[in-house]
């Protein structure tokens, strides 16, 4: 692994580059951003890169004794720490700062992982917080999370914040394109779903699952526009099996009436912005059953309802009343008149 692959973050490559080659690296960084975007790859080629015995200016060179190491996992400067159970307890943060103050069995430096940093309790962040304060000579600490809001705020005042930004679709395409042998529309759908994930990309791209999901809530919206509320209504309570199969679903409805206000919107554009690119025939139709002012107020629909669910309302009940009032909606009379 090398700061190549980090696609999409210059910005943050640029800077972590800089701060090996010129040695003015900090005792603590964080690396935000959602699951699957690249935080653990950032810090496994940062850890790799300051611990690089390569005579080369490149670095990890991944040919030295110490990026052997690290690429089989054996590396004996490398520590990462996780959650057991729900949460990363004070006990496992006084193990990781016991180890981290004895010397070191080989040069260079200690890098210490603390994956779903924002899962430490608050007496780890505590302790941690000491170890941050005063911390071991050639220690750095790389905190990942997904909310760098749930650290305190001394810990991240005493890190340097990097938020990784979603990655371009181009970028997204042409990493995919040369990494994985697969047709060009497999490859667009993962793009487009992956909201800039490379993570969900790759997903998408391996998980025949997601396919199949997908088709059924297709299924699902055709059926509506179909009349056929019962079947429908029964085929989402199937899907929504949990609070994130939820919210998944309901992503993905606001993805598909967004589509078909690009058709409206935007009609020459579609092949850039519509995600769902592949069922523009299906798109079209139901289109030709809408007006914009029903296609708005869907959309509001769809939107209420995703707040709900984040909200924590019963998301059962939630997905039963957005379907039934789309329903409502598109066989309903148009406020604006016809438009």
């Amino acid at each position: 692994m090398k700061f190549s692959d980090i696609i999409g973050q210059s910005v943050l490559v640029n800077s972590l580059k800089r701060a090996v080659e010129e040695d003015k690296v900090a005792n603590g960084y964080i690396f935000c951003g959602p699951k699957g975007c690249g935080k653990k790859l950032t810090a496994f080629v940062f850890a790799s890169a300051l611990n690089c015995k390569g005579a080369d200016r490149e670095k990890p060179c991944e040919v030295c004794s110490s990026c052997i190491k690290f690429i089989n996992g054996n590396h004996p400067n490398i520590e990462i720490v996780k959650p057991t159970g729900a949460t990363i307890k004070i006990k496992q943060m006084r193990d990781i700062i016991s180890e981290v103050s004895k010397t070191s069995l080989e040069a260079g430096f200690k890098v210490i992982i603390i994956d779903n940093a924002e899962k430490m309790t608050h007496e780890a962040q505590d302790a941690f917080l000491k170890t941050l304060e005063e911390p071991p000579q050639n220690t750095v600490f790389l905190l990942l999370t997904e909310n760098q809001h749930s650290l305190l705020p001394t810990i991240v005042s005493r890190c340097q914040v990097y938020n990784i930004k979603r990655i371009s679709n181009n970028d997204m395409e042409r990493y995919l394109k040369n990494h994985y042998k697969l047709d060009e529309d497999k490859v667009k759908l993962a793009t487009a779903h992956s909201n800039g994930i490379i993570g969900r990309a790759v997903q998408i791209l391996q998980d025949n699952d997601y396919i199949n999901e997908r088709n059924l809530y297709i299924k699902t919206i055709k059926m509506l526009f179909e009349g056929n509320y019962n079947e429908a209504s029964m085929l989402v309570s199937d899907i929504a099996a949990s609070r994130e199969a939820a919210e998944g679903y309901t992503d993905f409805a606001l993805s598909w009436f967004r589509d078909i206000m690009v058709l409206w919107e935007a009609p020459d554009a579609a092949d850039d912005i519509v995600k769902n690119i592949d069922m523009l025939d299906e798109l079209e139709n139901i289109k030709g059953s809408l007006t914009k002012w029903k296609l708005y107020k869907i959309i509001d629909i769809i939107k209420d309802t995703l707040k709900q669910i984040k909200q924590n309302v019963s998301f059962k009940n939630s997905l039963e009343c957005m379907i039934l009032n789309i329903l409502e909606v598109s066989n309903g009379k148009d406020s604006w008149g016809k438009v």
